[in-house]
């Protein structure tokens, strides 16, 4: 479907029900796709809006076309890497987040080299520009080792897996999602001690991951351990 189309009829059911304020957020949204329209990036910016909506065949094929173009070609792997987990292909997913990894590091290479050639040349306001995408992509970063991580659960590489929540941990330990998914593959791994571990200290963080592991399936091995019971809160 047509992303504008889609808002715009989001819009007019928002309408109808007389929810004004959040009406126009949407329109605004429809002008914003119009605008990106006649961009240089236009297929990047129609997969990330198809993705948005949900229509995954659509998206795939623009981004696509997006990469066949070569422009944003990290943004474009790494989104097709999201697309195609969506759609249950996961062996491809994970041949895009490695390909994104690859242009990741030359992109990364090019930026900080820029920064140094800025330097050299007392082009101080030009440095600062260069060193402000490779802040950029350090926050791009975690969350392509998150959907990488997800994705190599899928394909039963858990030791990779936790290798991928480790570091997005690192910058951001606290980050409960990211807790999650490690027990999860650490568990997986057969590290059912660590995961106990990684669950005691996100539940204690955020009390409402313990409704959650209590019908997450893929925790269904060691929910009737006294400990996994103690952290869910079933047993007192």
């Amino acid at each position: 479907m047509d992303p504008k189309k889609f808002w715009a009829s989001k819009a007019d059911s928002l309408k109808k029900e007389k929810k004004f304020e959040d009406a126009v957020k949407i329109l605004d949204k429809v002008k914003k796709i119009k605008k990106e329209e006649k961009a240089d990036d236009f297929w990047y910016r129609k997969a990330v809006n198809n993705y948005e909506i949900g229509d995954y065949s659509d998206a795939r094929a623009s981004a696509e076309k997006s990469l066949e173009k070569g422009t944003r070609k990290y943004d474009s792997f790494f989104l097709m890497g999201k697309i195609l987990y969506k759609l249950e292909k996961y062996e491809e997913s994970l041949e895009c987040y490695n390909k994104a990894s690859e242009e990741y590091g030359r992109q990364h290479l090019r930026n900080t080299s820029k920064v140094d050639q800025m330097k050299n040349v007392r082009k101080f306001e030009e440095a600062v520009k260069y060193a402000d995408k490779v802040y950029q992509e350090k926050e791009l970063d975690q969350e392509f080792w998150y959907h990488k991580g997800i994705t190599l659960i899928k394909v039963r590489k858990f030791s990779e897996a936790s290798s991928c929540f480790k570091a997005c941990l690192e910058t951001n330990q606290n980050n409960t999602k990211f807790q999650y998914e490690l027990a999860k593959s650490e568990l997986f791994a057969g590290n059912t001690q660590n995961s106990l571990d990684i669950l005691e200290k996100a539940c204690s963080m955020d009390s409402n991951i313990k409704e959650k592991l209590r019908i997450d399936k893929d925790f269904e091995s060691i929910s009737q351990e006294k400990r996994f019971r103690v952290i869910t809160g079933l047993l007192l």
